[in-house]
């Protein structure tokens, strides 16, 4: 028999009755695959035959999903991306990706594996942000499966995305968001509420606000005598990890947002508190110098703001699936209500996109109620009528 060429394979039977198969690589090295039957290192060849031919490494048999799946948030996600978004990944590996599929070796993944994991996804009843959040992971990391030649495909790519309709975000009347002030009169997150409502921030953005200091301009912060304010950083906070501030996510995020009136008002008051906080303070100030910290200078932790805004909403006899974000989807709806163009809406809430704006913005009663003034006006036989 001659010498077989590279990307060749044979299969035999070894003495303890194993089904076995070499192939020969590269360089002199060979590939041994074994299994129960001969057609299960038929199968085994084959796909590795495969590989060769398309010029790809031959992952190990043993290479499973999970395990791929940890080296990648390890060595590419938590070094190159942030914080919160290694957080996210980590999260629906752990939770989702995991125990659905991770068994299955990495050169076996196919479209069959994405569909039973949304399946899975779909029965937990999991939101359809939280969904495409996961799938989005799975993606990633096997579009660097591909990258690295690990695998021929992504097969995220061939399977549809759930069709969920997705829950319209509900923003606040003016009537209810005067209701959740009143139901926080006097907490220390009434003039947080206030500004949130009337600039369009972020909780992550008004939680790292900090007051403006001129020496250290490019931090951004709120100047109350020229009646504005500047971001440029947000709150992190990671598990296990100390806080920090960030950058915004994108350059658009980076904006200057005036104060009206009412945002004036809050902000006094709240530096009012937060120099009171100082007097107090047994320990050094810390340098961030927040706008919204607690008696000991360190930043407020954006999920209490979201249980005390939900006992503020019950006390308002308000829908209590409303959350924190609800503040600046309407912001957002009261700006279009005022017919303020969408370039500038953008500006105001720090979007890339003008997608991005039409999202957070919802048509009130009010504007509706507006329409159909309008239309009467001009609707025909309307002048003979009046």
């Amino acid at each position: 028999m001659g010498k077989r060429g590279n990307g060749e394979g044979s299969i035999y039977q070894d003495g303890r009755g194993v089904w076995r198969a070499s192939l020969s690589l590269e360089g002199g090295n060979r590939k041994y695959l074994s299994g129960r039957t001969r057609a299960d290192v038929a199968r085994k060849l084959a796909s590795a035959l495969r590989d060769v031919q398309h010029g790809l490494p031959l992952a190990g048999e043993r290479l499973t999903l999970q395990a791929y799946l940890a080296g990648w948030l390890e060595n590419t996600v938590k070094p190159g991306r942030r914080d919160g978004t290694y957080l996210l990944y980590a999260s629906a590996v752990r939770l989702h990706i995991g125990p659905a599929i991770g068994k299955v070796p990495l050169a076996r993944v196919g479209p069959q594996h994405v569909q039973k994991l949304q399946a899975e996804l779909l029965a937990k009843n999991l939101g359809i942000k939280r969904i495409r959040l996961i799938r989005a992971a799975l993606s990633a990391a096997l579009a660097q499966a591909v990258k690295w030649n690990l695998i021929v495909r992504n097969p995220v790519t061939l399977v549809d995305p759930p069709h969920v309709e997705e829950r319209e975000p509900r923003p606040l009347t003016p009537a209810q968001a005067t209701a959740l002030l009143a139901a926080a009169r006097g907490h220390e997150f009434e003039q947080l509420y206030t500004v949130m409502l009337a600039t369009g921030l972020r909780i992550s953005e008004a939680l790292g606000l900090r007051w403006f200091n001129p020496e250290q301009a490019d931090l951004g912060g709120v100047e109350l005598e020229a009646k504005r304010l500047h971001v440029r950083q947000q709150l992190t906070i990671v598990p296990r990890q100390p806080w920090k501030l960030t950058p915004p996510k994108s350059r658009n995020g980076r904006r200057t947002v005036p104060l009206i009136p009412v945002a004036v008002a809050a902000l006094q008051a709240q530096r009012t508190r937060t120099l009171e906080y100082r007097l107090r303070c047994p320990v050094d100030w810390p340098p961030e110098d927040l706008v919204f910290c607690d008696e000991l200078g360190r930043p407020i932790v954006g999920r209490r703001v979201e249980r005390i805004f939900k006992r503020h909403l019950k006390e308002a006899g308000l829908p209590t699936e409303l959350t924190p974000h609800s503040l600046r989807h309407s912001c957002g709806t009261w700006l279009t209500a005022q017919r303020v163009p969408d370039r500038v809406i953008m500006a105001v809430l720090g979007h890339s996109s003008p997608v991005m704006t039409a999202r957070y913005q919802h048509v009130m009663e009010t504007m509706v109620e507006d329409a159909a003034v309008q239309l009467a006006a001009i609707f025909p036989g309307s002048a003979a009528a009046i």
